[in-house]
């Protein structure tokens, strides 16, 4: 379970990197990229610190599975047979006269079959229109970012601020702050929700 804490703590590493990345813009090229790659080796650092194991989410299968390596051109043309799952010998390779085998005449005669030009699963339009958005509206993120930081800069610079990239560096932080608490707080209802 997300807490309120911990999404403070990560919306403030993120702002924290983001105006470590900016103000390190002033540096020579060499401290400038010294001081990117330790912010970014010290924010995630503590980021893997405080985020939540995965240990329980193991994703290991429930037992061993075993293949057999088979020879190409014998009665297993892949080359590797794969286990049957209605054996009880996991490494029992499926019969290939089988009807859900995909080398099977009755799939090889069926429309769905391998034969098909159509794949096997189901193409959902929904998922791909809303990954399709969300790589729009993080592309959209990023340029507005961009223009935001140009239009900041120039601004300060032509109000004589003696340190105008330093500046800028804080009114981002700023900004990013709030905007990764607010995607942290998002997060936490919609998995809140989930349950």
């Amino acid at each position: 379970m997300a807490s309120y804490p911990r999404a403070l703590a990560m919306a403030a590493l993120q702002a924290t990197l983001s105006g470590t990345w900016i103000a390190a813009g002033d540096l020579s090229p060499a401290r400038r990229r010294l001081t990117r790659a330790g912010a970014v080796a010290v924010i995630g650092a503590i980021g893997y610190a405080v985020s939540p194991s995965s240990s329980s989410s193991s994703s290991a299968p429930d037992g061993p599975v075993s293949l057999r390596l088979v020879a190409p051109g014998s009665e297993h043309s892949l080359g590797i047979a794969a286990p049957d799952p209605t054996s009880g010998d996991p490494a029992a390779p499926i019969d290939p006269a089988s009807p859900g085998h995909p080398a099977s005449p009755k799939s090889l005669a069926s429309p769905s079959g391998p034969a098909s030009s159509e794949p096997d699963g189901s193409f959902d339009k929904r998922k791909a229109v809303l990954a399709a958005g969300v790589m729009g509206l993080s592309v959209a993120a990023l340029a507005g970012r961009r223009v935001l930081e140009k239009r900041w800069r120039a601004r300060l610079a032509s109000a004589g601020h003696a340190h105008p990239t330093r500046a800028l560096a804080v009114r981002m932080a700023g900004v990013e702050f709030a905007v990764q608490l607010a995607l942290q707080l998002a997060d936490m209802r919609k998995a809140d929700k989930a349950r």
